[in-house]
């Protein structure tokens, strides 16, 4: 389990606690003042039904300052607790019209959560494989705030090297 300054991290299918493996990505120079940049890879084999795939922060408690900090093809929620961090990032950019009509290139959907953050599986999901990018500073500053930003980012390119590597 992935210890960061703010609580564990538990990974969960469909509510069920899993082990999983978490790998250290190198900082860069838009992030290189983080004291932690993982990747944590979850596979799941597509059986056309509903799942949900969360990444929570074990016992958090919540502060004013959490939410969201959202970009393109990036669904990310940063939390904070004293003079520490921590953001966790997805991939994704789905959204709905008051028809209810789903707009996404995705074939899943996500969603914030008090504690996290979570994958939404559903019946036509093909992916599988789903990455979360995790990243925390201390102590955070107004200069550094960013740097969790992109460094949670599993977009970039070395969260990408990862998946080619599993």
């Amino acid at each position: 389990m992935l210890q960061t300054p703010l609580g564990s991290l538990e990974v969960r299918i469909d509510g069920e606690q899993i082990e999983y493996a978490h790998f250290p990505v190198p900082n860069e120079k838009c992030c290189g003042g983080l004291n932690g940049r993982y990747a944590i890879i979850v596979s799941i084999r597509p059986d056309w039904r509903a799942h949900t795939i969360s990444c929570r922060l074990r016992d958090y408690t919540g502060s004013p300052q959490d939410g969201p900090e959202s970009g393109e093809n990036l669904e990310l929620y940063s939390f904070y607790r004293d003079d520490a961090k921590l953001s966790i990032g997805m991939e994704g950019d789905t959204g709905y019209l008051v028809t209810g009509d789903r707009v996404s290139d995705y074939d899943y959907d996500t969603e914030y959560l008090p504690d996290g953050v979570q994958y939404c599986l559903l019946p036509f999901t093909r992916t599988a494989t789903f990455l979360f990018g995790i990243a925390w500073i201390r102590p955070v500053t107004e200069t550094n705030d960013s740097q969790t930003w992109f460094g949670a980012d599993p977009t970039l390119r070395e969260f990408r090297a990862l998946i080619s590597k599993d």
